[in-house]
C-alpha cells in the first residue's frame, strides 16, 4: 500500500481521518440550495387565469373557448425521490385558448396559453425546485402552444375525430420548440372535448432533466396531456379565476391533527433547533426560532424528513450501532407529515420559542488555541471550484495532543469543505515556499501540499458537529508543528472575503494519551460508457489522458495503481458495469491490532450505495457501515457505539456502487478514479486507536 500512497499523496482529495467529513465537491451546493428552498415560505401565486387572443370566426365556423374549470394540463414524468421510484404528475387548470371548427370539417387552433406558475404536484419541494430552478416560472410564467396546424384523418366527421395530428411550437421560457401531438375530439351540443398528447425531452426544452444530488432525479422524457373542454363562445365567457381551496376539507384535516405544543415542538427542538438557530450552521438555509417559523414551511419540513434527507443521517441500521444518530423514527416523521397535511395548525402563539436542548450532544472544544487565515481570501468567480491551502499556526511550544476541535467557516456561501493536515516543524519551510510562490493568501492545493509527511487530522463539511476524540486519544503535535488547511471554495457569482479558522483543544504530552492513527482504503473505478454511446472520451485511454490534462500527469497513474493494489484489472472491474450502473469491491488486510473509533466513506455524484464489512464471507462477518442510498451532500463520519477491535489476519471489504442515472450527462464518458466532481471515487478512511506499539513496516499515517 505504501507505493500507492506515495503515488497519490500530493492530491487535494486526501481525506481527513477521525471524526471528519469527507470531501464534498460542487454538487453539494445544489442540495444546500434545495434545503434552503424547501424551508422558505411559499411565494403567493396569482390564481388569475391566463388570457389568450380570441379567434375571429370565419364564415360557417363555430369558435369554442376553453373552459378552465373543466380543462387540465397533465405533465407526467418518472422520478426517483430519496431512492424510491415513482410516477409523478403535475397538473394545472390555468389554460386559455380558442378552437374554431367548420362543417367541412376543418379545424383552426388559436394560441393556447398555460400559466406555468400554477403547475402543482403532491410535493411542494418538487414544485418549488421546478419553478425556481428549471421552469423559472416566476420570470417566465406562460407556456404557449402556437403556430398550430391540424391534420384530420380521412373520413373525419364534423363532430368526432380519432387520430388527428397537431403540429405546433411549444414555447417554454421564451424559446420555441417544434412538437407533434396526437388528438382525439368530439362535439356534443355546444361543447367540444379534446385530448392531445405528446412526449418531449426536458433537455430539448431547457427544463431538465431535474437532478438534485442525493434527493431527487427525473427521467429526460416527459409526457404532456391536454384535456380540453371548450364551449361555444357565443354562449360562454371564460372565468378569470378558479376557487381551489376547499374550506370544509381543510377543516376536517385540521380536526385531530397533531398538537404543535406536545407533539411537533419536541421533535423540532431535539432534532432541528441546534442547527437552525440564528448563528448556527443551518441558519443560512432556514432559521427556526419560533412556532411561526415552523408553520410557515411545514410542507417543506414534511418533504425533507419523509424523504430521509433531513436530519442528515444516510447510514442504515444494518451496520454496527453508531453514536449520535440523527435519524427520525417513523412515528416522528409521521407526526410532522400529518401536522403539515392538516395545514400546520398552531395551539400556541406564533411567537412561541423553539429552543435547542440545554446540553448539546457533543460538547464544544476548550478554546486553547484559536487560529484563522492570516488574511482574508477572495476567490475568483472564473474558477468555480477553488482548492486553496493555508497555513494555520497553533503556536505549539511543548509536546502536545490535539484532543478536540471545530472548524469555523467564515463565509458559508462559498466554503464548501475543509481538510486539515498536521505538518511537522521540519517540513514547515516547504509549505512556506509554496505560500510564497503563489500570489495572494495561501496557494493552490493542486500544486501540492508543500510537504511530504502531512497527516490528515481534521476536516469539515456542513452539518458536522464538533470533533471531540474519546478520552485518552488525540493526535500528536511537537513544538513548531503547524496545520495546513485545504479549503474548497465553490464560487457562483460573487466571492466574499473569507477568513475561516479553527478552535483547538490540546492536552500536554505528559498526559496518558494514545496517538491516533488513520488507514485509508481506496478502490478502483471503471465505468465504461453505456452501450451505443460514441463520445471521444468513451475510450478509456482518452479518459485517463483527460484526467492527466485536468489534474496533472501523476493523476493518470492512479487508476491503474488502484487496480493493481486490489488485485483487479480495468477490464474485470469494467465488466461488472452495464455502462449505466457499476460497482467495485476491494479487500484490505489488517496488519496491526487496534480499535476502530471512526469510519467514513466518499464517493461523488454518481454514488448509489456503499458498504464496509469486517471479515467478509466468514463466520465473523460484521457490517461496519451501510449506506443504502448514497447522499453526496452528507458524507458524515460515523463513530461506533462500541469500538471495533481488529487484529492481524482480519480483513475489511469496501463495496461502492454507482449509477449514471443520478446525474444527467449529455455526453457520457468512461469514468475512472479522479478528483473532479464529474469523475468518481471509492474512498474510505478509518481512525484507529493502536493496541500495541506500531509496526514500523506498516504505513499507518495515511493508510
Amino acid at each position: 500500500m505504501r507505493h500507492v500512497l506515495r503515488a497519490i499523496r500530493r492530491h487535494p482529495w486526501r481525506t481527513a481521518s477521525v471524526a471528519v467529513l469527507v470531501v464534498v465537491a460542487a454538487g453539494a451546493v445544489l442540495n444546500r440550495d434545495l434545503i434552503r428552498l424547501a424551508l422558505t415560505p411559499d411565494v403567493p401565486i396569482d390564481r388569475t387565469l391566463p388570457v389568450a387572443d380570441a379567434l375571429t370566426p370565419a364564415e360557417g365556423e363555430v369558435v369554442y373557448r376553453i373552459d378552465a374549470s373543466r380543462s387540465e394540463l397533465i405533465v407526467g414524468v418518472d422520478e426517483v425521490l430519496a431512492g424510491a421510484d415513482r410516477r409523478v404528475e403535475l397538473t394545472t387548470r390555468a389554460i386559455a385558448g380558442d378552437v374554431a371548427v367548420a362543417p367541412e370539417p376543418s379545424v383552426r387552433v388559436g394560441e393556447i396559453v398555460v400559466d406555468a406558475q400554477q403547475l402543482e404536484s403532491d410535493n411542494s419541494l418538487r414544485d418549488k425546485a421546478l419553478h425556481h430552478d428549471f421552469l423559472e416560472s416566476h420570470t417566465n410564467p406562460e407556456v404557449l402552444l402556437r403556430e398550430v396546424s391540424v391534420s384530420l384523418p380521412k373520413g373525419a366527421s364534423p363532430t368526432a375525430v380519432d387520430g388527428a395530428t397537431l403540429e405546433g411550437e411549444l414555447v417554454v421560457k421564451g424559446v420555441a420548440h417544434p412538437t407533434t401531438w396526437d388528438v382525439d375530439a368530439e362535439i356534443e351540443g355546444d361543447t367540444l372535448t379534446a385530448t392531445a398528447t405528446t412526449t418531449v425531452k426536458m433537455s430539448d426544452v431547457g427544463v431538465g432533466p431535474i437532478s438534485k444530488v442525493g434527493l431527487v432525479r427525473t427521467s429526460d422524457d416527459v409526457d404532456l396531456e391536454l384535456r380540453l373542454v371548450a364551449v361555444d363562445g357565443t354562449r360562454f365567457t371564460p372565468p378569470v379565476g378558479l376557487v381551489l381551496d376547499d374550506v370544509d376539507t381543510l377543516a376536517a384535516a385540521t380536526e385531530g391533527a397533531p398538537s404543535f405544543a406536545s407533539d411537533v415542538r419536541p421533535i423540532l427542538e431535539q432534532n432541528c433547533a441546534s442547527c437552525h438557530q440564528v448563528g448556527s450552521i443551518g441558519a443560512m438555509m432556514w432559521t427556526l426560532e419560533t412556532a411561526g417559523d415552523a408553520a410557515d414551511v411545514a410542507d417543506g419540513l414534511a418533504v425533507v424528513t419523509e424523504a430521509g434527507y433531513m436530519p442528515p443521517w444516510p447510514a442504515s441500521d444494518l451496520g454496527v450501532p453508531l453514536q449520535h444518530s440523527r435519524g427520525l423514527s417513523d412515528e416522528q416523521i409521521g407526526t410532522l407529515v400529518d401536522w403539515a397535511a392538516a395545514g400546520a395548525p398552531l395551539d400556541v402563539e406564533r411567537t412561541t420559542e423553539v429552543r435547542p436542548p440545554a446540553e448539546p450532544e457533543v460538547r464544544a472544544p476548550r478554546p486553547d488555541r484559536v487560529v484563522q487565515l492570516a488574511e482574508p481570501y477572495v476567490g475568483d468567480p472564473e474558477q468555480r471550484d477553488d482548492y486553496r491551502c493555508f497555513i494555520l499556526d497553533p503556536q505549539v511550544t511543548e509536546p502536545s495532543f490535539l484532543t478536540a476541535y471545530t472548524f469555523d467557516p467564515d463565509q458559508l456561501e462559498v466554503v464548501h469543505h475543509a481538510i486539515v493536515y498536521r505538518v511537522r516543524a521540519e517540513d514547515r519551510p516547504k509549505a512556506d515556499e509554496q505560500d510564497a510562490a503563489d500570489e495572494g493568501p495561501g496557494w493552490s492545493c493542486l500544486a501540492g501540499m508543500g510537504d511530504n509527511s502531512g497527516a490528515r487530522i481534521a476536516g469539515w463539511v456542513p452539518g458536522q458537529r464538533p470533533a471531540v476524540f474519546p478520552a485518552g486519544d488525540g493526535f500528536e503535535f511537537g513544538p513548531g508543528d503547524v496545520l495546513v488547511a485545504q479549503i474548497h471554495y465553490h464560487v457562483e457569482e460573487n466571492s466574499p472575503a473569507d477568513q475561516s479558522g479553527m478552535t483547538l483543544e490540546f492536552e500536554p504530552a505528559t498526559a496518558d494519551i494514545t496517538a491516533l492513527q488513520s488507514r485509508t482504503l481506496i478502490g478502483p473505478v471503471e465505468i465504461p460508457c453505456p452501450e451505443g454511446a460514441t463520445g471521444a472520451l468513451c475510450n478509456r485511454d482518452a479518459a485517463v489522458a483527460d484526467v492527466a490534462e485536468r489534474f496533472g500527469p501523476a493523476s493518470s497513474a492512479i487508476p491503474n495503481v488502484l487496480n493493481r493494489t486490489c488485485g483487479t484489472t480495468p477490464e474485470e472491474v469494467a465488466a461488472a458495469s452495464d455502462g449505466v450502473t457499476g460497482s467495485t469491491t476491494c479487500n484490505f488486510a489488517i496488519r496491526q491490532s487496534g480499535e476502530i473509533i471512526s469510519m467514513l466513506a466518499h464517493m461523488h455524484e454518481l454514488g448509489a450505495s456503499y458498504r464496509m464489512t469486517l471479515n467478509p464471507d466468514t463466520e465473523r462477518e460484521q457490517v461496519l457501515l451501510d449506506i443504502p442510498v448514497w447522499n453526496f451532500s452528507w458524507q458524515l463520519a460515523y463513530a461506533p457505539v462500541t469500538d471495533v477491535r481488529v487484529d492481524p489476519g482480519d480483513s475489511i471489504r469496501v463495496t461502492c456502487t454507482w449509477d449514471r442515472r443520478l446525474r444527467f450527462d449529455p455526453e457520457p464518458r468512461y469514468i475512472v478514479f479522479a478528483e473532479g466532481t464529474e469523475d468518481e471515487m471509492c474512498f474510505s478512511t478509518l481512525t484507529i486507536r493502536p493496541v500495541d506499539e506500531p509496526d514500523p513496516a506498516v504505513e499507518v499515517d495515511a493508510g
